[in-house]
This record gives structure tokens, C-alpha cells and sequence, in this order.
């Protein structure tokens, strides 16, 4: 009889859960961002239920009365932003990225321990989505910590399996992956149906790095010398030197000596491929700025812990001490030809992704990626493409474009509101007074807490 009533009281229960409905919230009075055309739709009402956007109407005057609703009068709403380029450090740094409208990022260097570092990063809240990286796969003398070694093809399909098998998103590679072993990971990792992405390793081309089916590339690497008319002899050039600032040369000779359709033609084969870039202008551009001292006293600093600036300080004592005018001049010289290069790709139609490689000196989480919209638009993007780059490109490139990527009914509810118009001017992404992580809605106050935890938290 016990069992039956028990029975009977669970059914109850549950019958109650099903029935109570899912919270329901909206904003009203607010600008729609159409981020796809530009468009942007006024005085809408979009409400929410649960983690999801349930419809998006003219606003009427009797949706004042909705449960939870935010006025957006003056405001505009634009899907949640992506990093696509990050470091974590410490896990306290992932509420930056919320307190900056940045509801998802692409995890660049995960563990070989990955279900244990996702358990890690799960516990902190509020988080982004996380798109996670395998460990760091390099050659023999790898650069970090914690890398797989690949010495050969046996090596290179060997780690594949182990990747895909430990639950990683993608596989990660780096600079010192040999020729034979790249080829023989990108062949194993189409096999087992994982995307492999990060550097163009030095014995690899940007050419062959693209039609071996390299899901994106990043700080435009092997672009100075895949635009080159002495491609073959600088990479053996490349091959031979250890210090960055040779390293520095080496590209501004690639860039002296550019074809210029041996560079459209690159670039073509990148739009047929499928092949993403991920400039990260925020890091490209440090070097040249370690000898201005307004770059190097950021505020923005106050957000970093002891331990990751002694980090950073570490990385660029070297420059900051040894570097002469020449360097940082040559250094600052690169840049403006990185940037002319994005505004050429973005003109040729090759698909680009904004990313900032924080944690890197000065690469701030969550708030750099409105310096690398900023840089984009400085290259030659238009202000809506910057906000595609951080928006719907993402969504396109995880293969996500049903849920994320633009403000829709349907889709999930990720997103920012702000006070001024980002398609006028890219730099009004800074403007937040909102935001919405899988429903959940942070106003001011709430951005304003998360901000003094972690300034509270970099003190220790």
C-alpha cells in the first residue's frame, strides 16, 4: 500500500512539474540589429521563455504589462558576442567575459585531461560557452607546457584517436608539427570526423594548410610568405632562426617581396575552402605598443591577477629591455600591413572571425574583443561585418546557425543590449546595459558586481 500511495504522490509531483510553465521575461520598446543584412527594426518587444526567444513583435502598449520585462527604450539588441581566440588563465576570469556581452569562446589550448578541465571551468558561474581545443599537438621541443609531441604520421593519428576519443571539440596544432606528421593528423582527423585548427606550422604553406582541410588559421600566420615571390627560400630562412624579432624580419621580407596575384590567388583558394582566419589584431598589435607607456598602464589591468601580469611581464621584459627604436618601428610597420591584409580578405570574400588570444600581454578577457572589433573596422570591415565576425560567422563556423548568431525567434537567448547604435559605430559595443546568458538576464548592477569581483579578486 506504501509503494502505491508513494507511487501515486510521485506521479503528482510530476504531473505538477510538467504543468508550472516556463518563466517567461521581454524587452520591450527596443532596436532590433538584423546583424545578417543591417537592418535594424524599432520599437520591438522580444520576449523570452526559458533559454529561448519566443517571438519578437511590434511592441503594443499591452506588453507593459509582462512579467520580468526590461524597457529598451533607446536600445539595441544584438545577438551575444563571441571571442574566438582565448587563453584562460585563472578560472575567475570567465565572468569578464559575461560583464562584456561575450556569451561564448573558442578555448585555444585545452588539457590532455579534458572531461576533468571542462568539470574545472563548470564551476564557475556566470561562464560563457565554451567551445574547447585539445591539448596543444607540436613537434619535438614543444613551445608550452602540457603539449602532445608529434614526432611522425604514426605519432600524428596515434594522438587523433586519443583526441577524439577524450572528448575534445577540435584538435589544436602549433608551430613545430612536422610536414609528414600535419598531413597524416589532417587525413586521421578527417577520418574520425574532428576539425583541426590553430598555426600554420613552419614546414607547412598556407596553400597546403587550406586544401588539407584546416578548419581556420590564426594571427595570419604563413600569409607574408604564402603572398611571397621568395615563399621557398624565406621558409627555409624561417627555418634556421630562434628569436622573434628574426622572426619579424623574415615576414616584413615576405611582405616586401608580395605577388600580388600569387596573394589574390591564396586568398581565393581560402574562400573555396572553406578555410577561416582569425587575425587577433589585439595581439599582433602589442608588440609595437611595449614602449608607449599609456598602452603598457592600462586600466583595464586592475582585472588581472598578480599572477598572469608577472606572467605577461615576463613575455615582454625581453623587448621592453632590448628592443631599439628599429624594432619597435619595424614591429609597428608589420601591423599596418597586417591590417591592410584583413581589409584584402575581407574585400575577397574569405571568411574571418574576430578573436583577441587574451589571456597574451594586454589581451584583456571579454573586454579586448571590443578592441578587436574596433581593429577590424580599422583594417577596412564595415562596422556590420566587425559585428558579423563576432556574431553569425561563429554560429556559421560551429555548424550552429539554428541557435546562435542572430537575434530570431527560435534561437537561444544570448544577448546584449546596448545604448547606441554599433552598425553607426563599432565602438558602441561597449556601450552594455544588459545582458542575457541562456536566458538569464544581468543589468548594470549585475555587471557592475561581477566587475568588482574580479578587480576584488586580481588583488590577491
Amino acid at each position: 500500500m506504501k509503494t502505491q500511495v508513494l507511487a501515486l504522490a510521485l506521479s503528482a509531483c510530476l504531473a505538477g512539474a510538467q504543468e508550472r510553465p516556463v518563466a517567461e521575461t521581454s524587452v520591450r520598446h527596443v532596436t532590433v540589429v538584423n546583424v545578417t543584412t543591417g537592418a535594424e527594426v524599432r520599437d520591438q518587444t522580444v520576449r523570452i521563455q526559458g533559454n529561448r526567444i519566443l517571438s519578437i513583435t511590434a511592441t503594443q502598449e499591452a506588453d507593459a504589462g509582462l512579467a520580468g520585462g526590461v524597457d529598451g527604450h533607446g536600445g539595441f539588441l544584438i545577438p551575444g558576442l563571441w571571442d574566438m581566440h582565448v587563453h584562460v588563465h585563472e578560472s575567475n576570469e570567465l565572468p569578464l567575459y559575461i560583464a562584456n556581452g561575450v556569451t561564448g569562446v573558442r578555448l585555444m589550448a585545452g588539457q590532455r585531461d579534458t572531461a576533468g578541465y571542462r568539470a574545472e571551468l563548470g564551476r564557475t558561474t556566470p561562464a560563457p560557452e565554451i567551445y574547447l581545443a585539445s591539448a596543444i599537438v607540436d613537434g619535438s621541443s614543444p613551445m608550452w607546457p602540457g603539449s602532445i609531441v608529434v614526432k611522425n604520421a604514426r605519432d600524428a593519428r596515434r594522438t587523433v584517436d586519443e583526441i577524439k576519443a577524450s572528448g575534445a571539440d577540435f584538435i589544436k596544432v602549433y608551430n613545430g608539427v612536422p610536414r609528414d606528421a600535419y598531413f597524416a593528423l589532417a587525413d586521421e582527423a578527417k577520418q574520425q570526423h574532428i576539425s583541426f585548427a590553430g598555426h600554420v606550422p613552419e614546414a607547412i604553406t598556407a596553400q597546403e594548410a587550406s586544401a588539407a582541410g584546416q578548419r581556420s588559421m590564426e594571427h595570419l600566420q604563413g600569409i607574408a610568405l604564402g603572398c611571397s615571390g621568395e615563399a621557398e627560400r624565406l621558409m627555409g630562412a624561417l627555418n634556421r632562426v630562434q628569436f622573434f624579432r628574426e622572426r619579424m624580419v623574415i615576414e616584413a621580407e615576405g611582405y616586401r617581396t608580395i605577388d600580388q596575384g600569387k596573394c589574390q590567388a591564396l586568398f581565393a583558394e581560402f574562400v573555396r575552402n572553406d578555410t577561416w582566419q582569425v587575425p587577433t589584431l589585439t595581439v599582433l598589435r602589442l608588440w609595437g605598443r611595449l614602449d608607449d607607456s599609456k598602452f603598457t598602464s592600462d586600466a583595464r589591468l586592475a582585472y588581472i591577477g598578480r599572477k598572469s601580469r608577472d606572467r605577461w611581464d615576463e613575455r615582454t621584459e625581453p623587448q621592453r629591455r632590448r628592443w631599439s627604436n628599429r624594432e619597435f618601428n619595424l614591429a609597428r610597420h608589420l601591423f599596418e600591413i597586417d591590417e591592410h591584409v584583413v581589409g584584402s580578405m575581407f574585400k575577397a570574400g574569405v571568411p574571418l572571425m574576430a578573436g583577441t588570444d587574451a589571456m597574451n600581454p594586454y589581451c584583456f578577457p571579454g573586454f579586448s574583443l571590443h578592441d578587436e572589433l574596433a581593429l577590424m573596422v580599422e583594417s577596412g570591415l564595415t562596422p556590420l561585418a566587425a559585428l558579423q565576425a563576432a556574431t553569425m560567422n561563429p554560429a556559421r563556423f560551429l555548424g550552429r546557425s539554428a541557435e546562435l548568431g542572430t537575434v530570431e525567434a527560435g534561437k537561444i537567448a544570448n544577448l546584449v543590449l546596448l545604448r547606441a547604435d554599433p552598425i553607426a559605430d563599432i565602438r558602441n559595443t561597449t556601450q552594455i546595459e544588459g545582458v542575457w546568458l541562456q536566458g538569464r538576464y544581468f543589468d548594470e548592477a549585475a555587471i557592475a558586481q561581477m566587475l568588482e569581483a574580479a578587480r576584488q579578486a586580481a588583488k590577491h
